[in-house]
């Protein structure tokens, strides 16, 4: 029980201080919850500690920005954390491209059946000195449906290259929480063998 606690205390702790920067109101709230699950969990009452939890986390992630803790070139994604990651970075001349990515800090819209994720996403390609050598012509479109606010999402997008020369290159990927509006770029260098 004490070793739960004590889990459970450092996620209050790591919660609250990286709410400080945030904001007042939304720290507190994050703080608050965390501490009610970490009392409550010392009383023995481990569902509604549970609860608490929950609710601190909730909290932290609808005002978290939109972020990607897993963001990688694979051979192969077959769900949330189920890939084969592609070793290092250079790519044949108009070769098959996968990135993975775990985006954090998305929103769900209530519909009927539960909870939608949902993301767009568009795809630029850049050379060394940042200019723009090709992009997609339409935003590629991700979305499931839950019965509950799930936080294991990703993101596969697969494509194939365009006829590149031989040298650097950065892909950017312009990720788009259609539900909270929230976007992020995610810039992956590669480069393209000779």
């Amino acid at each position: 029980m004490k070793d739960r606690a004590s889990r459970i205390s450092g996620i209050a702790m790591a919660g609250a201080l990286l709410f400080a920067a945030c904001g007042a109101s939304t720290a507190g709230e994050v703080a608050d919850k965390a501490a009610e699950a970490e009392t409550l969990l010392q009383a023995g009452k481990s569902a509604e500690a549970q609860q608490a939890l929950d609710a601190a986390v909730e909290a932290f992630w609808k005002s978290a920005p939109l972020t990607f803790k897993n963001a990688r070139f694979v051979e192969d994604a077959q769900g949330f954390g189920d890939y084969t990651a592609y070793s290092g970075n250079s790519f044949a001349p108009s070769a098959n491209l996968q990135v993975y990515l775990e985006p954090q800090g998305f929103g769900w819209a209530e519909v009927a059946d539960g909870y939608k994720i949902a993301f767009s996403s568009e795809i630029e390609i850049r050379n060394a000195s940042g200019q723009i050598l090709t992009k997609s012509a339409t935003p590629a479109l991700f979305e499931k449906v839950g019965r509950n606010k799930n936080r294991e999402f990703q993101i596969t997008v697969g494509f194939q290259l365009p006829a590149l020369k031989a040298g650097d290159y950065v892909l950017v990927l312009n990720v788009t929480d259609t539900t909270t509006g929230r976007s992020a770029p995610l810039e992956l260098p590669f480069t393209v063998s000779g």
